[in-house]
């Protein structure tokens, strides 16, 4: 707007007609005249004239008012009126078939110009036919759609525009000057030096004309015109112009490769108001650089830092150079990071990436094997280098240091395998893998690792080493012969000095017990003992089990002295090195010896109070003392509702009572026996007692009845029946021949659902359905004998149907199984992985109210474990977190990101500084990632926590720092598959 009125009323032609009034008020004479006043731009005389013609107007006569309300507007807007606009539209509306249309929208177009309303005078402009304007309007129409166009950026259209004005027009001055700025623009620059000479005596643009002169020699690269004609014109020229100017003048003199000059200029362009964007802070960082001020530098380079582009490359090259001449190798290789950018300067990116993976192997390696992964880029990419050699050694190195060894077993199975060296790296590094993998319980990538391990057999350690863990892979899967084979195959290779060697002589010793060589098993423990130094829990455990080889034996008094040497280690093992050194000198005789030691194992807790109690019970009754019998078995009944135990206990305190003449409580505990699981071997023999004292009281009737109650079979015939049809399956069961075993075991469950061997039978038929591979009959028979009640096959169906229904899915039949299975488990170790199953389960079911009660039952087992714990208290604070409730999910969150090796604890942490983050504390959230980095977490939630660090300095505006950060995700992270490289290359691609 503020050009317009330059360009236009202020320049018009200052053509004055003589002053004399004619007397003549004749109307059309009047007009005639303010016509001709209007063509000379004589506005304000042409409106008096016509508002005289409007007064001297016949009320009829309707052409000469229609022109006369045109001509008014017209001038309305060439002398600025306010009422403008709404005189020309009122015009267009009451008129729409005037003469004076294409006039009226012409003048709209340069009224809305005027105003600086561009796209309505282009809708104004595009409905006016130009060939109808006159001369004069053309050059006007000209002059303000060119301004229009050039006010859009479409320099084509403008440039038509302006070339229609001749020489010798009133805007000729205007339509040079836009002509040759556009040439400027577009990089003509001999047609605009010649267009702006043309105008250095114009009165409009001749002060300018000089500017743009110097700014075109510099841009021709004429830096020695520019340093000797720029200073005058800085020295004359208005603040906003002399900062320009400056800037350029300091530019030319840094082409001319002076720099102190160039800093002086620099300096100036400072206090003239000019802003030092990232190629100013370029000039300044790079002069200070070629001058020896390094600290300096620094700080202006790291300002020229930026978006992905030829200048990062050269400020970041010279940045890492200051930060190295200081000292500081951790800011150079973020500085080199960022130079080593192949797609510009190929000679700067190869050194800048050496330099990168020589300083990130130098500073540890990073945090997620940066070093291999950029000593690998390098020597892929430069393989005919002379520091390919270097790069290799330091890539050897680095794999040999690397602690996360699935990255760096990534990294190496994809470097070519025929150096010995690299050889050599990847068989450690493949044992390592495995090794990690073992201890995360993936058995598949562990058996796979320590094969290839072997395979390599480069260094005789770590080839042993693997055959080793091949063993316990095996023996963590049952299979004790491959297992004993490898362990007697590592024994052959292996140092006595390894901790491995005593290991695989303990390892022997389970094989040979498996098979029940008691001769092998104790050889093997005792070459253990002589192999093994520490007096720990593998020590004390070999000792138990040298007990348990002379108690199988008979070598009663040898094993007492082994299990007493156990019980001086003073481990956990003690407890059961107790338990059994009292059972054993129970068969020694040393009956009161034995009493006391259950005593003190029952009143001292832990993993065999429970065995010691039931016991100490039992054995009172063996000794015929039936009063203490059954008031120590009563006492573990109370005290152990739930233990596999209870249903003998039961049976004995039966027998307690009936020798003790009372036969109510008897009976009482017998039916106890047979309530718990009618169809069990236990039930039978209660069954037995039950009738022997109905009978013994002369009141078999009262057996018949309770038998019926009871749901059990009381006709002897029947029950022969029973018995004869359940041998004849059991028979073909143990036969082998489970095809008729099915059939017969079917037809006993059929033809007696109250048989007493029906919990016998479902065992039998479970399994020939499990032979068979028939999965969901198998289920369903293994849940009806689940189902039965405690009996001697609880424990092992629990487990084979848990397993089985979590491998098919069934997440509700899997949490139930596992979660009876805890109740009835033997030992803690099996209560741990029973309440382990069960979380896992109920978090695949899904259900958000299974979770949260499942999470309270975790919370409530004292035996649950640290890992059904962690898993529960995780899945409970991801609901919590999904649900909104960060208040809650944060209090789980802080409990499970004390161990953040785990991948609850790490999500944990990260979750808790994401929450530090939305808070705004980014000093705090900074810290907190930091803090992480050194507790060794998982590389995934590690590297979101510094994508979300990249935030922080985002937020600070150290985009530097921020770029660094994400650059060192997305060089030094993998895999690159999961979605982490790809966000921090997005992130580094927003900053651009």
């Amino acid at each position: 707007m503020r050009r317009f009125r330059i360009l236009l009323p202020l320049l018009a032609l200052a053509i004055c007609m003589p002053g004399a009034r004619a007397a003549d008020s004749d109307p059309e004479t009047l007009v005639r005249r303010a016509r001709d006043l209007f063509g000379y731009g004589r506005w304000s005389d042409a409106r008096h004239e016509l508002l005289r013609a409007g007064r001297a107007l016949e009320p009829g006569d309707r052409r000469l008012a229609q022109e006369i309300e045109y001509y008014l507007a017209a001038c309305a807007v060439e002398l600025g009126s306010a009422d403008a606009e709404a005189a020309l539209l009122g015009f267009e509306e009451r008129y729409p078939q005037s003469v004076y249309t294409n006039d009226v929208r012409f003048s709209l177009g340069s009224f809305y110009c005027s105003a600086g309303n561009m796209a309505k005078a282009r809708e104004a402009f595009e409905r006016t036919d130009y060939n109808s304007l006159s001369a004069p309007r053309r050059e006007q129409y000209d002059i303000r759609m060119g301004y229009v166009e050039f006010a859009d950026g479409r320099y084509k259209e403008a440039y038509d525009h302006f070339s229609r004005i001749g020489s010798r027009s009133e805007y000729a001055d205007h339509a040079q000057y836009y002509i040759s700025y556009i040439d400027y623009a577009e990089g003509r620059y001999a047609r605009a030096k010649q267009g702006f000479k043309a105008l250095s005596r114009s009165d409009a643009y001749g002060e300018l004309v000089p500017y743009y002169l110097l700014q075109i020699e510099f841009r021709e690269g004429n830096y020695r015109y520019v340093v000797d004609h720029g200073d005058e014109l800085a020295r004359r020229a208005v603040p906003e112009r002399r900062a320009e100017l400056e800037r350029v003048i300091a530019e030319s003199w840094f082409r001319l490769e002076d720099y102190n000059r160039t800093l002086e200029h620099l300096e100036a362009f400072r206090t003239s108001g000019g802003e030092m964007d990232r190629d100013a802070s370029y000039l300044e960082g790079f002069s200070l650089y070629r001058t020896a001020r390094y600290a300096e530098a620094a700080e202006w380079l790291r300002k020229a830092c930026g978006a992905e582009d030829a200048l990062t490359q050269n400020a970041s090259y010279h940045l890492a150079d200051c930060y190295l001449r200081a000292g500081d190798k951790q800011r150079a290789m973020q500085a080199f990071a960022m130079a080593a950018d192949e797609k510009l300067d190929a000679t700067v990116a190869e050194d800048a990436l050496f330099n990168y993976a020589k300083l990130q192997y130098e500073l540890g390696g990073g945090a997620f094997n940066g070093a291999i992964n950029l000593l690998t880029r390098y020597i892929d990419r430069y393989p005919s280098s002379p520091r390919t050699p270097e790069a290799r050694t330091l890539l050897i190195a680095a794999y040999y240091n690397s602690r996360d060894y699935e990255a760096a077993y990534r990294a190496i199975r994809a470097m070519p395998s025929g150096d010995a060296e690299i050889r050599a790296a990847q068989q450690k590094i493949a044992y390592y893998r495995g090794l990690e993998a073992f201890k995360a319980g993936d058995m598949p990538t562990a058996r796979s690792c320590f094969a290839e391990a072997q395979a390599t057999n480069i260094s005789p350690k770590y080839t042993a080493l693997s055959t080793f863990w091949q063993g316990e892979i095996a023996f963590a899967e049952g299979d004790y012969a491959v297992a004993a084979a490898k362990y007697n195959a590592y024994l052959k290779r292996a140092p006595r000095s390894e901790r491995e060697y005593a290991l695989a002589w303990y390892n022997l010793g389970y094989c040979a017990f498996d098979r029940n060589d008691w001769a092998q098993a104790g050889n093997s423990f005792e070459r253990f003992l002589a192999a093994y130094a520490p007096r720990d829990r593998y020590r004390a455990d070999a000792l138990n089990r040298l007990g348990d080889v002379a108690y199988s034996d008979r070598r009663f008094e040898e094993a007492v002295g082994e299990y007493d040497r156990a019980i001086a280690l003073k481990t956990p093992e003690q407890e059961y090195a107790r338990y059994k050194r009292a059972v054993t000198l129970g068969i020694l005789g040393r009956t009161d010896q034995k009493l006391q030691s259950l005593r003190q194992i029952e009143a001292g807790g832990g993993d065999y109070a429970e065995a010691a109690s039931y016991e100490l019970g039992r054995s009172y009754i063996a000794q015929g003392r039936y009063a203490e019998g059954a008031a120590q078995l009563e006492r573990f009944v109370a005290a152990y509702p739930a233990s596999q135990r209870v249903t003998a206990a039961w049976s004995d305190l039966g027998l307690a009572y009936l020798n003790l003449g009372n036969k109510q409580k008897s009976l009482a505990c017998y039916e106890r026996v047979v309530g718990s699981a009618p169809q069990s071997s236990e039930a039978r023999g209660a069954m037995q007692s039950i009738r022997e004292i109905y009978v013994s009281e002369g009141d078999a009737d009262a057996y018949f009845d309770y038998a019926a109650r009871a749901g059990v079979e009381s006709d002897l015939t029947a029950l022969s029946r029973d018995s004869l049809s359940f041998a004849a399956a059991q028979k073909l069961y143990l036969d082998g021949d489970r095809t008729a075993a099915t059939r017969s075991l079917n037809s006993y469950l059929e033809n007696y659902p109250k048989g007493s061997y029906r919990t016998d039978a479902l065992y039998y038929l479970s399994d020939c359905y499990l032979v068979a591979g028939d999965r969901p009959r198998a289920i369903e028979t293994l849940t009806a004998l689940a189902d039965q009640g405690r009996t001697q096959y609880t424990v092992p169906v629990l487990e084979k149907l848990s397993e089985m229904t979590f491998a098919d899915g069934r997440w509700d039949e899997a949490a139930s199984a596992y979660r009876r299975l805890y109740d009835a488990a033997p030992s803690r170790t099996a209560r741990e992985d029973a309440m382990t199953g069960y979380v896992r389960a109920t978090v695949a079911g899904g259900d958000a109210a299974k979770i949260a009660a499942m999470a309270a039952d975790v919370e409530a087992c004292k035996d649950a474990g640290t890992v059904a714990t962690r898993e529960a208290k995780y899945a409970l604070a991801t609901q919590l977190r999904e649900a909104g409730d960060a208040a809650g999910a944060a209090r789980l969150y802080r409990d499970l990101a004390t161990e953040v090796r785990t991948k609850e604890g790490s999500e944990a942490a990260y979750r808790l500084i994401e929450q530090t983050f939305a808070s705004g504390d980014m000093d705090r959230t900074e810290k907190e990632v930091f803090a992480l980095s050194d507790r060794e977490p998982q590389p995934y939630w590690l590297a979101k926590a510094y994508l979300l660090l990249g935030e922080v300095y985002v937020r600070r505006g150290d985009t530097f720092q921020a770029r660094a950060t994400w650059q060192s995700v997305a060089d030094g992270y993998s895999p690159d598959d999961d979605g982490i490289v790809e966000e921090a290359r997005a992130r580094i691609a927003k900053l651009n």
